[in-house]
């Protein structure tokens, strides 16, 4: 039926999978007066196989009613909208159960019965929902079309006479691409928050990449940095006979800046960045920091940098803790014990006397897994007023681990 709807209009509201609503505006110069229009339309639905009620009105509303509970084709001049509507039951009506166990109380059945009620008396007992209810018993409610846009494509296709075997055409070509892309989906309100490169090569055929977008954007010259670094990252590796942008459209980003917030690069150029740095020092080591549920000590994970905005949790009152700083790698000291406790450390960046001397503490886990651990640990404090913790593994090898604040 939208296939139907959409040889008369552009402006096609789907309410449900089994109705079509759209407007006639401009109709009646091809084709006459509504009884024209509903000829027309029959007309071509039956030639599409269509069999369904067609009802034409002045609002949206009357229309639907109609054409939901009266068969055929049915044609509402105005002002005749409340006697057309007249038989229709109340239990038809979008109203919430218990307004229309008030209706049945009353002794009101039918639309005609409701529309002959006063408007002062309705909307004394029943308030503006009521009087909605009225409104569309005399075929009166106003409501605007929901216009359902129907799924864009944002794909660009270019095919090569010649093979493209560097990059700088490739993406000068591409750059074009992007910007007709962009501009649709500006146009539509939309941004992207992934894109697919498919490049048909020579001789060996089809391969894709895709970029993943922390944030939906719709910057060309951001969207062209992205793809230049993921195919720098992972070259094609053969000559391109024909490349395909593809956009997968997303909401628009919306923040509200403040004025006592701290000023920040656009996340834009900060994930261009983050891809630059991925492609030097490995994807897997560029991200935001999780800590994972673990007992094995400092671990996490990076997961993708994360830049929706979000509220500041209320800070809640605890009592004083003790920061602790680790360090990357861990530090191999020489320790001196006497008496199984540690009197002294000797190593690159931490060195002193020990004055206490809290420990051991024995951990260990995940014996199953590469990540397994055995360690005693002791929390120290030297001559120098600062305080570390050191560990002690199997292979009788001391590290300082860090620092506490």
């Amino acid at each position: 039926m939208a296939e139907l709807a959409g040889q008369f209009s552009p402006l096609i509201e789907k309410p449900d999978a089994e109705m079509v609503v759209f407007s006639l505006a401009g109709l009646s110069r091809m084709f006459g007066d509504w009884r024209q229009i509903a000829s027309e339309i029959s007309r071509r639905g039956a030639d599409m196989g269509i069999v369904a009620n067609l009802a034409i009105a002045r609002d949206k509303t009357t229309a639907m009613l109609a054409a939901r509970h009266l068969r055929g084709v049915t044609i509402i001049p105005p002002g005749r909208e409340a006697a057309s509507l007249s038989e229709i039951s109340i239990e038809d009506l979008p109203a919430e159960p218990e307004m229309l166990a008030t209706l049945r109380r009353w002794g009101i059945r039918t639309l005609g019965n409701l529309g002959a009620l006063p408007e002062i008396g309705v909307r004394e007992r029943l308030g503006e929902a009521g009087c909605r209810l009225r409104r569309i018993a005399l075929g009166q409610e106003e409501d605007w079309l929901r216009l359902s846009r129907p799924p864009e494509e944002y794909t660009a296709r270019e095919e090569f006479d010649y093979p493209v075997e560097l990059l700088e055409p490739l993406l000068f070509v591409i750059a074009a691409q992007l910007r007709d892309l962009t501009a649709k989906l500006q146009r539509n309100g939309q941004a992207v928050r992934r894109i697919a490169i498919a490049a048909t090569l020579d001789p060996s055929g089809e391969t894709v990449r895709s970029v993943e977008l922390p944030l939906s954007m719709r910057d060309p010259q951001a969207l062209l940095k992205q793809i230049q670094l993921c195919l720098e990252a992972k070259p094609l590796g053969a000559p391109v006979t024909a490349i395909q942008v593809a956009l997968d459209p997303a909401d628009p980003r919306v923040v509200q800046g403040g004025l006592f917030q701290p000023t920040a690069p656009e996340p834009e150029k900060l994930q261009t960045l983050l891809t630059r740095l991925g492609a030097l020092a490995g994807p897997d080591r560029v991200g935001s920091p999780v800590i994972l549920d673990s007992h094995r000590p400092d671990a996490f994970r990076l997961r993708p940098c994360a830049f929706e905005s979000a509220n500041p949790s209320p800070v809640a009152s605890r009592s004083l803790r003790l920061a602790f700083r680790y360090f990357r790698p861990p530090l191999p000291a020489r320790v001196k014990v006497e008496n199984s406790v540690p009197r002294r450390i000797a190593s690159e960046r931490v060195s002193g006397a020990v004055l206490h001397a809290a420990g051991p503490w024995r951990t260990s886990g995940e014996w199953w897994a590469d990540t397994s651990w055995m360690r005693d640990e002791w929390d120290v404090a030297l001559e120098s007023q600062a305080a570390y913790r050191i560990y002690l593994t199997p292979s009788q090898e001391w590290f300082v681990e860090g620092s506490y604040d």
